[in-house]
C-alpha cells in the first residue's frame, strides 16, 4: 500500500515539476541579465505574492470546511431526528428505506 501511494505521489510531483520547470528556467534566464537590486525586488515581490496567495487559499478552505460542516450537521439532524428525509426518499419510485440503509429495487 505504501509503495502504491509513494509511486502515485512521485508521478504527481514529476508531472508538476515537468510542467513548471520551463517557466522557472525562463524566469531565471530573464533575471540573470538584471542588476542585483532588481533581482532582489523581483524575488521579494514573488515571495509576497506567494504568501498572500497562500493566506487567501487557507481562508477559502476554512470557509468551505465550515459550510460543509454546517450542511453535514443539518443533514445529520434531519436524518436522525426527523422523518423528513426518509419520507422524501421513500416517495421515490423503487426506493425502500431500511434501518439506516437505502435500497433501490
Amino acid at each position: 500500500m505504501y509503495t502504491l501511494v509513494s509511486s502515485i505521489s512521485l508521478s504527481i510531483i514529476t508531472t508538476v515539476e515537468d510542467f513548471v520547470q520551463p517557466y522557472i528556467t525562463q524566469l531565471l534566464d530573464l533575471l540573470q541579465g538584471q542588476p542585483v537590486w532588481l533581482q532582489g525586488v523581483a524575488v521579494l515581490a514573488l515571495g509576497l505574492f506567494t504568501i498572500v496567495g497562500l493566506i487567501v487559499f487557507i481562508k477559502k478552505f476554512i470557509k468551505l470546511f465550515l459550510v460543509l460542516a454546517v450542511l453535514g450537521a443539518i443533514g445529520y439532524f434531519l436524518w436522525t431526528q426527523t422523518d423528513i428525509l426518509q419520507n422524501l426518499l421513500g416517495g421515490l419510485t423503487g426506493a425502500y428505506i431500511g434501518p439506516n440503509l437505502l435500497f433501490y429495487i
